[in-house]
């Protein structure tokens, strides 16, 4: 079974926003030209509706939305429709932003093939946004204008759950919560995400995996949530950012990165977008100067065991010719054999040492990257790549076990 991630994120935006489609200009508000505009670039959607009508209260109730996603072409067609969709307490904050204090979406639904032809279908009965914020561009935008009008601002978005049926498999989710609290006129500010409990069943787990590995560990299915938060700071023509992202798998472990880089030019966070819109490869010749000033701060990723590292071990062992006990003896030599050649003893004996830890007792291994001094992309690019462990040492990059 092959099941489309296009599917899965088209249905995770539309938690935060939707568009209307162009009618007289009279009877659509500005802050749904702005919506029109911004998700016509990013999606390339144009739906159509049934009706839509103002409520004595101000809200606006779209009725029986479709609309096709993507580029006409020969590639599988993908249709999104909606039951129904009302806006509310909708304000003009000045300077093309527009505020909706709230937006209820039901009977979303994707269908559509994957790339293998296989159908697929995406439910999401119900979906709420507070204070959903939505900037125009304008005509002649400025590269921090368009950068903002690209995102999809919102202080709150709840779903309710998701289900996704592919080549006669379910996958489902309680759910997407997310919350955001910042600066509405830049977009700035902290967030948190999370896609709870998806649930992939044995009979779909038997697909994606023929060769039973998962049943050898014992898993008859996949239980895991999804999170996300972090920071984005703005100061004029620079982006800051730092995030954190995880994958926990119920009964396996968790997988965590976190990042952090700063005096990311928000022009070229522009042009990408742009060559994202047109269908074009950005230009990165003429990008590199900017390029070169992004400076990286920092960069972690760490594995935190419940139970799977044991599950694994006589399973690797055994393609290895040998016997749990043995591998986890020679793990070392071998690590020491491999890293020899990185030129940095004082980093080989740090990584021996920790997966040496980590095997005996698997509770949690981390791999981190803190410069003493943040770095800049330029650095990077004039490291001598015949001398790794100078670059090493100047990345701060260290291992630890069971911390």
């Amino acid at each position: 079974m092959k099941i489309s991630s296009r599917s899965f994120v088209y249905a995770c935006l539309l938690t935060s926003a939707l568009t209307v489609p162009a009618v007289a200009q009279e009877q659509v508000p500005k802050a749904f030209t702005a919506i029109l505009q911004n998700w016509e670039r990013q999606l390339k959607l144009k739906p159509s509706y049934e009706s839509l009508k103002t409520n004595a209260d101000g809200t606006v109730v779209i009725t029986k939305m479709t609309a096709v996603l993507g580029e006409p072409g020969p590639a599988p067609q993908v249709k999104l429709s909606v039951g129904e969709m009302d806006l509310k307490n909708i304000s003009d904050q000045g300077d093309g932003l527009y505020q909706i204090g709230g937006v209820t979406f039901s009977g979303v639904k994707i269908e559509g093939t994957g790339a293998n032809g296989a159908a697929f279908s995406v439910d999401m009965p119900e979906a709420t946004i507070e204070d959903w914020y939505v900037k125009d561009e304008g005509a002649t935008p400025t590269p921090q204008s368009a950068f903002r009008a690209a995102m999809n601002v919102a202080k709150k978005v709840t779903t309710s759950k998701i289900t996704v049926v592919a080549g006669g498999q379910t996958i489902s989710a309680d759910g997407i919560q997310s919350a955001w609290d910042g600066d509405p006129k830049t977009g700035a500010g902290t967030f948190t995400s999370k896609l709870s409990n998806v649930v992939i069943p044995e009979q779909a787990i038997a697909a994606i995996d023929p060769t039973g590995t998962m049943k050898q560990l014992g898993y008859s299915g996949l239980t895991f949530d999804l999170t996300a938060d972090g920071k984005m700071e703005l100061q004029q023509d620079k982006m800051g950012v730092d995030f954190n992202f995880a994958y926990v798998g119920k009964d396996m472990g968790a997988l965590k990165v976190s990042m952090s880089a700063s005096d990311i030019p928000v022009e070229v966070l522009g042009e990408l977008q742009k060559s994202q819109a047109t269908g074009k490869e950005p230009d990165f010749n003429a990008l590199m100067p900017q390029v070169q000033n992004i400076t990286f701060n920092h960069f972690s990723l760490r594995f935190e065991d419940a139970s799977i590292t044991r599950k694994l071990l006589p399973i690797a062992a055994a393609m290895q010719g040998m016997d749990e006990t043995a591998m986890v003896a020679n793990a070392g030599a071998m690590l020491q054999l491999v890293l020899t050649q990185l030129n940095n003893q004082e980093f080989t004996n740090q990584v021996v040492g920790a997966v040496n830890a980590f095997l005996k007792d698997p509770k949690s291994i981390t791999v981190s990257v803190s410069p003493a001094s943040p770095v800049k992309v330029m650095d990077l690019m004039t490291m001598n790549p015949s001398d790794p462990g100078a670059a090493i040492t100047k990345l701060g990059v260290s291992i630890k076990a069971n911390d």
